[in-house]
């Protein structure tokens, strides 16, 4: 009885793992930018990091995105300004 109890215990850990596997891997499966920001240009000195995502499967568009001091935004990149900061 407590084999079977262990042996049902184990089964259910292991389907309780792959289920949350398979529930952040579809997650990661879309655009990171459901907005760009269409201000004025922003300084690059205030930019602290810039990610760069191709069009792929997980998205159609090419993404641009700017760490600031105060967080993420995502970058039009069309704008001939996000052009030139991502060539330097």
């Amino acid at each position: 009885m407590k084999f079977t109890v262990a042996v049902f215990f184990c089964l259910t850990c292991m389907t309780l793992l792959f289920t949350t596997e398979v529930i952040s891997a579809r997650l990661q499966l879309r655009c990171q930018c459901a907005k760009m920001y269409s201000g004025k240009p922003i300084n690059p000195k205030l930019i602290q990091q810039l990610k760069t995502i191709p069009a792929g499967v997980q998205c159609k568009n090419d993404e641009i995105i700017a760490t600031l001091k105060n967080g993420q935004t995502c970058l039009n990149p069309e704008d001939e300004w996000v052009k030139k900061i991502i060539e330097e």
